[in-house]
């Protein structure tokens, strides 16, 4: 008997591997919607875009080594897979693999070559069947190995181009973008989609491709809004799960908290601020980075009220227009802020001192408070406090634009737009508990206010706050104090750090981004010589919630060696963020390489400025933030900056970039300080003239700089005359480390009395 049983179950086995032989896409299908509906909860968008029958191409991103899977799982026809990968170095995969009809593709494999792959594509397209490539490059066609195979695949067999994108698989097991898979196990069923965009043409760019495939993941990251919680309601999580981990480290007034004792002072702040606040919808918050200033903006989130950090760095004219476009009748702030940094409200506006608030609290009301986080769940926590009933289309703030070049306008931040853009940078920078950033940035920065404010606190990462970003020396010694692994800040600020900062306060840092302004290769190469950590360029404004692109670690796995920074670039867009360059004058998009205007597509883009819906339709066209920066976009998706559209001098019908002349100023002087600036004047005889506004300088010799700037090949039209030279003692800066060109400007109009 027993013999017969085991002579079935051999049978068995052997008939299933014969089905299995003979119908492998079948047997593959079947094994992702096994994992579709186990692993993974699956949502499939676009499947209309496939067509029924002929051939066609298929290509997507690569966030990890199931992406082929899971298309095939959602595809109702075979599928012959293109798979840029070094799994086919693992022994008796690639045999596996190759039986489930995937083509693996390694440029630094010998015996595995992208021709090889392009003639089984090209067989199989000939045959009417689907054909997919997919990298291991986030843009999707972007790897050097199947950049190959894709230009050299279509000319030989013509078909339709059908963008795919798998969202959300970052976070998976089964992740390697930037070099790590089976790092974190997730809570499953994991979420994630499968999206396929409007077919292409054959004869399309890869560039184009590529915007197909981050438009399709800017969509998906939109479609996601119904599964992210406000950041507030994601830090009564953290708080909940993690309530003795390190949250906020306050240098400034020397205190730490943990992230029960974090959101226990914010709950009593909630509840001290209830009587005084009652209906008012925005708050003014006059504090710098520090805990308490968290605390502030925190507490408000939960009480639904909208934070508004008020510049502090401004004019007294900029501040009382802010408040009076919110309609603000309270402001939060300290005692000891004000002391040092008077606040002129103007008339019906109280002050709420958080010192007198902390003074009335006695220990039962902080054990209190701190028991009742320790010891309830963050769902329950979110019941009891109402937050289930908040929603992320609630404006969570108004940041006031710098005014660099004109009036300052209130951004509105919506809930969406900080939890959308922490996400990116979550995904992007793989931030993890582990994690310290130091703060220095204000919150009235938009910067400051997302990435060093709300970013840690969704994953339990701590912040180290400190006031006042130009105190190099003092930031220096606390990063190394405190091992922060991630610092923010502007090359204004970094030059700083790199006159007074000692060569080992920086050690610990595995990441460095510098945003608001140009950051020179020049300067990220001495820092990096000095402190041996690479400052990486980003790029965001306050009206993208900030974040919106930005360089990231080269990272790479075996030979796959993936490029994440290109100095001189501002990097790939975020993920969940799209962008293109168009045409100044229509929008119409560019192809890779030539420059135009910059647009920004996203869940990040903000919601409007305030009291002036005719300037938010002029600046986002069906959904697209019109950034006002003149940029071109790489083979390889990198972007590269040009200058801003208004920073453009209009020379006897010539546009004169205004940067470009900069950059070539202090290359001559030799410095990667910013000692001169240049503006654009009025003049009768040629519409505009060029006026250089520098530092004292001694040894100074005009007529040899102009002959410099000659020498190098810029046209006769871009040289600055000789008395349009002008000494000045400081330059115009703005308290976010940017230039204010508006008051640039007025100088130089002043100075050559035009």
């Amino acid at each position: 008997m027993t013999e017969l049983w085991l002579v079935v179950v051999l049978s068995a086995l052997g008939g299933l591997g014969v089905i299995c032989w003979r119908w492998h896409q079948q047997a593959a299908r079947a094994v992702g919607r096994f994992l579709a509906q186990t692993v993974f909860r699956l949502r499939v968008a676009g499947l209309e875009h496939i067509p029924d029958t002929g051939p066609a191409v298929l290509v997507g991103n690569g966030g990890s080594y199931l992406d082929w899977l899971l298309v095939m799982a959602a595809l109702r026809r075979p599928i012959r897979v293109v798979l840029g990968t070094p799994l086919v170095r693992v022994r008796g995969l690639s045999l596996l693999l190759r039986w489930l009809g995937v083509t693996t593709v390694d440029s630094s494999h010998p015996t595995v070559t992208p021709g090889d792959a392009m003639r089984e594509a090209s067989q199989a397209l000939v045959a009417g069947e689907l054909v997919g490539i997919f990298d291991a490059e986030p843009a999707g066609a972007g790897g050097p190995a199947l950049n190959h195979c894709f230009q050299q695949l279509l000319p030989r067999c013509p078909a339709p181009i059908v963008p795919v994108f798998v969202d959300h698989v970052g976070r998976s097991v089964f992740n390697y973008q930037l070099g790590r898979w089976l790092r974190t196990w997730p809570f499953l069923p994991h979420p994630v989609s499968v999206a396929f965009g409007p077919s292409l043409p054959p004869r399309v760019l890869p560039g184009e491709v590529r915007l197909a495939i981050q438009k399709l993941s800017a969509d998906c990251a939109i479609a996601r809004a119904p599964w992210r919680r406000p950041v507030h309601c994601q830090f009564v999580r953290m708080a909940a799960r993690y309530p003795w981990r390190p949250c906020l480290v306050d240098a400034t007034a020397a205190r730490s908290f943990r992230y029960a004792e974090a959101l226990a002072a914010c709950l009593i702040l909630r509840q001290r601020l209830a009587p005084i606040l009652v209906d008012e919808a925005m708050v003014g918050v006059w504090l710098p980075p520090s805990a308490a200033g968290a605390f502030a903006n925190i507490a408000l989130a939960l009480m639904r009220k909208t934070s508004v950090n008020l510049n502090y760095t401004a004019s007294a004219d900029g501040v009382r227009s802010a408040i009076r476009q919110c309609g603000i009748r309270h402001v939060l702030t300290s005692r000891r802020f004000t002391a040092r940094v008077p606040l002129e409200s103007g008339p019906g506006v109280e002050l709420v001192y958080l010192e007198d608030i902390a003074s009335q609290v006695g220990r039962f009301e902080r054990l209190r408070a701190f028991f009742s986080v320790w010891l309830s769940p963050g769902w329950w926590l979110e019941r009891r406090l109402g937050l289930h009933q908040h929603s992320l289309d609630d404006l969570a703030t108004v940041i006031f634009s710098s005014g660099s070049t004109g009036d300052p306008k209130g951004v509105m931040l919506t809930h969406g737009n900080i939890a959308a853009n922490a996400e990116s940078l979550i995904q992007a920078f793989e931030l993890r508990r582990g994690d310290r950033i130091l703060g220095v940035l204000p919150f009235f920065h938009s910067f400051g206010y997302t990435v060093t404010l709300w970013a840690p606190l969704q994953v339990g990462m701590s912040t180290v706050f400190y006031a006042d970003p130009r105190q190099a020396k003092e930031i220096g010694e606390l990063c190394k104090a405190h091992g922060c692994t991630i610092f923010v800040t502007t090359p204004t600020f970094l030059r700083f750090c790199l006159r007074r900062c000692q060569p080992d306060d920086f050690r610990t840092l595995r990441i460095l981004v510098c945003g608001a302004e140009k950051l020179p290769v020049s300067l990220a190469q001495e820092f990096e010589e000095r402190f041996g950590v690479r400052p990486l360029e980003g790029y965001g404004c306050t009206e993208l919630s900030p974040a919106a692109a930005s360089n990231v670690p080269d990272d790479g796995e075996g030979g796959m060696r993936r490029t994440g920074n290109k100095p001189g670039t501002i990097g790939r867009p975020l993920p969940g963020i799209a962008s293109q360059v168009v045409q100044v004058e229509t929008l119409e998009p560019l192809p890779p390489g030539q420059e135009g205007l910059l647009l920004v597509y996203g869940p990040n883009v903000m919601k409007g400025y305030l009291g002036k819906d005719d300037l938010t339709r002029q600046v986002i066209r069906d959904g697209w933030y019109v950034t006002g920066d003149m940029a071109r976009i790489d083979d390889d998706g990198f972007i590269t900056l040009t200058g801003r559209l208004f920073r453009f001098a209009k020379i006897g019908g010539e546009m004169v970039p205004l940067e470009k002349i900069e950059e070539e100023l202090h290359d001559i002087f030799g410095t990667n300080e910013r000692v001169c600036a240049v503006a654009a004047v009025p003049d009768d005889k040629r519409g505009e003239r060029l006026v250089v506004l520098h530092l004292p300088k001694q040894d100074l010799d005009v007529r040899h700089v102009c002959t410099q700037l000659s020498a190098r090949g810029l046209p006769n039209l871009w040289i600055p005359g000789e008395r349009d030279f002008v000494e000045i003692p400081e330059l115009p800066i703005l308290g976010s480390g940017k230039l204010d060109l508006r008051r640039l400007k007025e100088m130089a109009c002043e100075l050559t009395r035009t």
